[in-house]
This record gives structure tokens, sequence and C-alpha cells, in this order.
């Protein structure tokens, strides 16, 4: 979401509602390939995300497909009596290894 062409850089999201569907490996897929998307077929350079500081699978799974924490803005959701951090993490083309994509091209000899 939010893709800026000339500056090559975008936003990323992703939600798994239904908890069966969870810590299965799917948003890690799911990202996977969507990072795929963005650096070698959008050509972007940077992708950039935000996530609760509570979500710890989410964050495990973004670290697993290559994303760096890179701020938080502290204390910033509250729900009920408990206050939680927006962690922000981002991936540069450079630092995304594998490519479903790239890897089904044939052989361009």
């Amino acid at each position: 979401m939010g893709i800026d062409y000339i500056n090559r850089k975008s936003y990323f999201g992703i939600f798994i509602g239904e908890k069966e569907y969870r810590n299965k490996g799917i948003g890690t897929e799911a990202t996977k390939l969507m990072l795929d998307y963005g650096f070698n077929i959008l050509n972007l350079r940077n992708i950039m995300l935000k996530v609760f500081s509570f979500n710890k699978g989410a964050i495990n799974s973004y670290k697993k497909c290559g994303f760096k924490e890179i701020g938080r803005r502290r204390k910033s959701i509250i729900y009920g009596s408990k206050e939680f951090d927006e962690v922000y993490m981002d991936i540069l083309s450079d630092e995304f290894e594998g490519s479903t994509i790239l890897d089904s091209l044939p052989n361009m000899k």
C-alpha cells in the first residue's frame, strides 16, 4: 500500500484474522511472496511496516523475512490499562534473499 514509485518505497501490512490459521507459517510465506513481488516486479528499494509490540508472533515472522526494527513509538497504543509500543520495521531490496519469481523465469541465455 502507499507505493511511491519515484522514491521506490512502500508500506506493507497483513492480518491473519482466524486464529486457527495463525502460527502455521502462512503469514511468513505471504510476506516473502509480497517482498518478492515488491522488489523484483515493482522494483522497490524499501518496504516498511508498523506492528504493535504485543504481537510477538508477527515480529518474529517479519524478522524471519529480513525486516529490521528501525524505531518505536513508545506507549502509543492503549488497551484497557495496558500500554504498548508501535514497532517500525523495514527491509531494503539488497537485504531480501531468495526469489520465487526470478527462480521461475526461463533461462534467458
